[in-house]
Formats: structure tokens, sequence, C-alpha cells
């Protein structure tokens, strides 16, 4: 029992060591400005798709998908990466004031950069998961976030511990983080994505 354990812990592993790897190859060949929102959709319907069996993920099917949503990945990447980068200026340049208001200003604005990180991992899993419009997967990801405030703290913290853990071992960085990230978002939202699924049945 040990050892079919251990074989199941190795291949998952290595389902993730392969993704992070083609993270890094698509987003190269997307000549990385244009290539890190097309390489993030094709390892999460990668991810999907596999099932935990290395043999489902295959750089070919990576490609077509490379293909397929280049435009579409590209502009729901940098839609966030925009608002992202823009929270992160003002929190940048309320460090500059101070006074007991810049300490509440700063709290609004750290929780709302985290918000925005969570919804953008949220809406990727969602237009890799089911056939939603990137509007209805925002909505989606927004009622994700606030349906379970818990999951959400949870969700920061494992992301917080995975960037921790590439920051102390840059190593991750190219062989796991990524693709850690993915699976870890995937399973935080697996009761969200279940609840879609019952009201996709039922016909609502």
């Amino acid at each position: 029992m040990l050892g079919k354990l251990s074989q199941k812990v190795f291949v998952q592993v290595y389902v993730l060591i392969l993704l992070n790897l083609f993270f890094w190859a698509f987003t190269f060949i997307g000549g990385i400005v244009l290539g890190v929102g097309p390489a993030l959709r094709v390892i999460s319907e990668l991810y999907l798709d596999s099932q935990s069996d290395y043999q489902n993920v295959k750089f070919k099917t990576g490609w077509q998908y490379f293909k397929q949503y280049f435009w579409l990945a590209n502009g729901q990447f940098w839609g966030f990466a925009g608002i992202f980068a823009l929270l992160a200026y003002n929190l940048f340049l309320s460090a500059q004031l101070t006074g007991f208001w810049v300490l509440l200003v700063q709290f609004i604005l750290f929780f709302a950069l985290a918000a925005v990180l969570v919804t953008g991992g949220y809406t990727l899993l969602l237009v890799s998961r089911f056939d939603v419009t990137t509007k209805n997967a925002v909505m989606l990801a927004i009622g994700q976030l606030f349906q379970n405030f818990t999951q959400f703290l949870l969700t920061i913290i494992g992301l917080a511990a995975i960037g921790a853990a590439s920051y102390f071992w840059p190593g991750l960085i190219i062989f796991l983080t990524v693709a850690t990230a993915i699976r870890w978002l995937n399973y935080c939202g697996r009761r969200w994505y279940a609840h879609i699924n019952t009201l996709l049945a039922s016909g609502h």
C-alpha cells in the first residue's frame, strides 16, 4: 500500500513538473509578454485534461490550446494584470504617506490586490473548465470569492506559502511553482465547481 501511495505521489509531482516546464516553454514561444497568459491557459487546460496522468500531458495538445486561446488568454491575463499593477502602484504611493488613515487605505489596497489575484486565478480555472464567456467567468469568480470568505483566506494562505517556498528555493520557479498554484486554485474551488455542475444539470 505504501508503494502505491509513493507511486501516486511521484506521478502527481511528475505531472506538475511537466506542466511547469510547458508553462515556461510556451511563455518563451509567445515572446514572454504575449506568452504568459496563453501559457497559463495551456497548463490549466492540460491539468484538467490529465486527471493526474502524465500520459495525457502532451506538448502537441498544449500547442493546440496555445494557438486556440492565444488572443483570448492574453486579453484575460493582461486585464487582470493591469488592474493588479494599478493597485500595486497605488499601494507603493501610499507608503510615502503617514497617518492612521493611510493604514486603512493600505489595508483596503492590500485586500483588493489579494482579491484581484485570486479572482484572476478562479477565472482561469472557470474558463478552462466550463464553456463560458470571459464576462460570465469573472462574475462566477467574484461569486466564488464572496461565497466562502474562509475559503478565500485559505486560498491566499496557500498561494503565499507557494510564493514563500519559491523565494527560499528559486529552483521551484522553474519546476513547480506555477503548476502547483494552478493545482491549489483548482483544489480550493472544487466545491464551487460542483455547485455549478449541479446548476447546469438542473437546467438553471
